[in-house]
């Protein structure tokens, strides 16, 4: 009998050089099982470089249109962030209706931990996409992370030098969750494909923690002293009021009013576990304990 080599899906990744995209990416590296991976930058360098080293990658650009069929010609599963401004909307709109143009199958969404009732801006936008993706007829997966971690604890310079990190909402309690757990998900939800994930949310919330709480327990994990700046959103007034940008200072507003929200103890929907890492990857998230003893080993 004639052994017939099962064909591949091919994915694509957005933002494969980001926060969650590069945990994406290295997670598919150790596992791409069924699938061809192809990156995207909207960088041509960081592109050549990739096809150097024998990636396949192609330019995409969310600001412009004309990369958009180059990029998902051939693709079946696509990966769909967007950037913090307001025009995640038109972007992610054009985006989804050149997928329907390119016969994508299977798109999974970056969006937020929405109740789908909150009042916050950036909230509704990622509502308002996913519903959008799921009006186009392609088969989908949404990704619902907490806080995370990173964005927070991760940044130049780094805890380890500072000895501090700052939370905007006091010491209010916040869901949590870290980078690498959201693109673990993220891969196994691409190589698995819709056969499996279509339709279903996914939500990323390990744990529940003050930030006074994570600095506790990275102090304990690590045996370095780090302390919390719980500081008021107001904080965050004067620095949005000089951004030149009217898209980033719309999303920063809103996330002004997320973290008022958390700071009044308006964020009832957000302080909650749901560990969907454990649902999707069969173990569970990474806590803030084991993050710092591998963080500082």
């Amino acid at each position: 009998m004639e052994n017939k080599t099962e064909e591949k899906s091919r994915v694509l990744v957005i933002g494969a050089t980001g926060r969650v995209g590069s945990h994406i990416v290295r997670e598919l590296d150790q596992n791409s099982e069924g699938v061809i991976v192809r990156l995207s930058s909207t960088d041509q360098n960081t592109v050549d470089q990739w096809n150097k080293e024998g990636r396949e990658a192609a330019v995409l650009d969310l600001d412009k249109p004309e990369t958009f069929a180059p990029a998902l010609e051939g693709v079946e599963r696509v990966f769909l962030l967007t950037g913090y401004t307001v025009d995640m909307l038109r972007q992610s709109k054009v985006l989804v209706d050149a997928a329907v143009e390119a016969d994508i199958k299977h798109i999974v969404h970056l969006g937020v931990f929405t109740s789908r009732k909150d009042l916050i801006p950036h909230f509704i936008w990622h509502d308002m996409i996913e519903t959008y993706i799921q009006a186009s007829g392609i088969a989908w997966t949404n990704i619902h992370p907490n806080v995370i971690s990173n964005s927070i604890l991760v940044k130049e310079p780094s805890i380890k030098e500072t000895g501090s990190f700052s939370v905007n909402w006091g010491e209010a309690k916040q869901g949590w969750v870290f980078a690498s757990d959201i693109g673990a998900v993220a891969a196994a939800l691409l190589r698995e494909g819709p056969e499996k994930h279509n339709a279903k949310d996914y939500f990323l919330s390990v744990e529940v923690l003050t930030g006074p709480e994570v600095a506790g327990i990275i102090s304990k994990a690590s045996g370095k002293e780090i302390k919390c700046n719980a500081q008021t959103p107001d904080g965050l007034k004067a620095y949005i009021d000089q951004i030149p940008s009217v898209s980033v200072k719309a999303y920063m507003e809103s996330a002004y009013i997320t973290m008022k929200f958390g700071y009044e103890r308006k964020m009832e929907a957000q302080t909650v576990v749901k560990d969907d890492v454990m649902t999707v990857l069969g173990r569970p998230g990474l806590t803030m304990e084991h993050w710092a003893r591998q963080y500082f080993s």
